[in-house]
């Protein structure tokens, strides 16, 4: 790889600094200079479209270049894994991370957070200093998730440590059979996205200041749903369930 060739040896750090100082150099281009380069490299890739002879990247490239002509982000997306996600899996992205959604539908929950840096794809301001020296340097191939099943119909999607206590995502297939999620020591918030679903809260033996509540909720509903509440979830539909780490629930 590029890489292994700017660093060799297999030194990961030095692959790290190898793909900083490239990154660095892209994100600091004139910019006349990405205006030239990004025109080029989109001709270049429209002229061997036709025989079928462009990877997915370069594919990606002249999709994104309809929307965004000529951007620096143009660039970016050969810094980074192109994911395409099927209904059930997931990607954990850690901080320091730089990513993109591109198209369809996710449900994303995410840690607190007030700074966003741009590195493209937008006309709204890149702190380049900040956003180079903030990154990891990772490099690899994404790990696609497809999480784990807590019991039928609920799949837990958590981060791979207790490292980001934050938060987990619960994708519950709802059906005539009910599916029991545990009580939880924090709130949880659960949306309906497609369907229908009962959605019953008890409260367990030592928390008496929660009350049974059941309500029906359809496509679009949220739900607050309080600490120390056992659920039941049935019906038919898709929920999703918004949580602290598995980790700190009990």
């Amino acid at each position: 790889s590029s890489l292994a060739a700017a660093a060799p040896g297999g030194d990961a750090e030095a692959q790290r600094g190898a793909l900083k100082s490239a990154f660095a150099a892209l994100m600091s281009s004139p910019t006349a200079e990405v205006d030239a380069a990004a025109t080029a490299l989109v001709a270049r890739l429209e002229a061997l479209q036709p025989a079928g002879a462009l990877s997915g990247a370069d594919e990606l490239v002249l999709r994104i270049n309809v929307q965004f002509p000529k951007d620096i982000g143009l660039f970016n997306i050969y810094f980074l894994n192109h994911c395409v996600l099927e209904p059930g899996e997931a990607l954990f992205l850690g901080p320091n991370l730089p990513h993109a959604y591109l198209s369809g539908d996710c449900m994303e929950i995410m840690a607190t957070s007030d700074n966003v840096v741009r590195a493209g794809f937008t006309p709204k301001f890149k702190d380049v200093e900040t956003l180079v020296e903030m990154l990891t340097y990772a490099h690899g191939p994404a790990s696609v998730l497809s999480g784990d099943e807590e019991s039928p119909g609920v799949r837990l999607y958590a981060p791979p440590s207790s490292d980001f206590p934050e938060f987990s995502l619960r994708r519950v297939e709802v059906t005539s059979v009910p599916a029991s999620l545990a009580a939880s020591v924090a709130p949880r918030i659960a949306i309906v996205v497609s369907g229908e679903a009962s959605i019953s809260a008890t409260p367990r033996e030592d928390a008496s200041s929660v009350k049974p509540v059941t309500l029906a909720a359809k496509e679009g509903t949220v739900v607050l749903i309080a600490a120390s509440a056992q659920l039941q979830l049935s019906g038919s539909g898709l929920v999703f369930i918004a949580a602290c780490h598995p980790s700190f629930e009990a």
